[in-house]
């Protein structure tokens, strides 16, 4: 009688074993096949990638404004890779020496310092433009609202950039808060094609009205003249100013880094990515940090100035951390 009472419960406890381990390996199956089914081989995908044998072991995952999407969004959606979250790793822990990032003119996905097989990317996508909306990558959404047909489209050449008619469109850019901070220095990188120009057209204009705080770059009167200037309290600031620096109907790739010095700020400007020039400025009252609520790309906020003609590529400002005030791009 013992014997068969130790049976029976020797029996229950198998069963229970055995169910739990049936039930522990469902629902690793699962998540194991939730896990993989949501990646997808690279090989109906074009990948660039120069360090690893068989690119056939890449796996992706593509998400479009944090959903989980099949494929990789095409070029005229209108979306750029979030390359500061997007991530590759391997069995799921992220791996910070492998790099996804997207060309742009192939639309293919670069992986650098790839070294492993079976590795799994998380590519993140967010939106940067729609028909009415220029969207903020930065996070911060200062974004900016197409006007009076302003809008984004390709170039001669195929590259996206907003195009401007030189008539009256121009995108009105969210106000830009007083906790921003100018002072300590900032970094601003453009890219940009003029098309024709006369009479100080703004490629940005960033201020409170005419003559107030403004932060201006702008072509000249010739064709070829090229202006960074500020206002302070009405004060104007010239910061950098040349002839003869850049082409109509070229591309210009323009970087100026403002930096903060003890009694002073230098600012050094690089064209197409080479040093240029810098000038340094003997005070401590360069910019002021405030609440700028007349904020355009392609207008002026003199009324009487004409709007620029051509197309902006990208638009990106830094702050003196390297924190990303703004940015626009494509």
């Amino acid at each position: 009688m013992k014997l068969e009472k130790f049976k029976e419960k020797d029996k229950k406890k198998i069963g229970i074993i055995l169910f739990t381990i049936t039930c522990i390996l469902l629902i690793t199956g699962v998540i194991l096949y939730r896990t993989f089914a949501i990646f997808e081989t690279n090989e109906e995908f074009n990948v660039i990638n120069g360090s690893i044998e068989d690119v056939g072991d890449l796996y992706f995952a593509f998400y479009k404004d944090g959903v989980i999407q099949k494929e990789m969004p095409k070029k005229e959606e209108g979306y750029q890779l979030d390359e500061e979250n997007s991530y590759c790793g391997v069995l799921g822990k992220k791996d910070e020496t492998m790099k996804p990032t997207l060309d742009r003119d192939t639309w293919s996905i670069v992986v650098t310092g790839m070294k492993t097989s079976r590795t799994k990317c998380n590519l993140y996508f967010i939106k940067t433009y729609d028909e009415t909306t220029l969207f903020d990558l930065s996070g911060n959404k200062y974004n900016g609202t197409f006007m009076d047909g302003a809008k984004v489209q390709e170039d001669e050449d195929g590259n996206l950039g907003i195009y401007f008619d030189g008539v009256n469109d121009y995108v009105d850019v969210a106000d830009l808060p007083e906790s921003i901070n100018w002072e300590d220095g900032f970094t601003v990188e453009t890219e940009f094609m003029s098309t024709s120009a006369s009479g100080w057209n703004r490629i940005y204009d960033f201020g409170i009205g005419m003559n107030d705080n403004n932060l201006i770059m702008a072509i000249g009167n010739d064709t070829n003249d090229f202006e960074i200037s500020n206002r302070y309290e009405g004060t104007v600031t010239t910061i950098l100013s040349y002839s003869n620096i850049f082409n109509i109907n070229e591309k210009l790739k323009i970087k100026v880094i403002f930096d903060k010095l003890k009694d002073s700020y230098i600012a050094k400007l690089y064209k197409n990515d080479i040093f240029f020039d810098s000038k340094i400025f003997e005070t401590t009252e360069f910019l002021k940090n405030v609440d700028r609520t007349s904020n355009y790309l392609g207008k002026s906020n003199w009324i009487y100035e004409p709007y620029f003609n051509g197309y902006i590529y990208s638009l990106k400002i830094t702050d003196s951390s390297d924190s990303v005030i703004l940015w626009y791009d494509f």
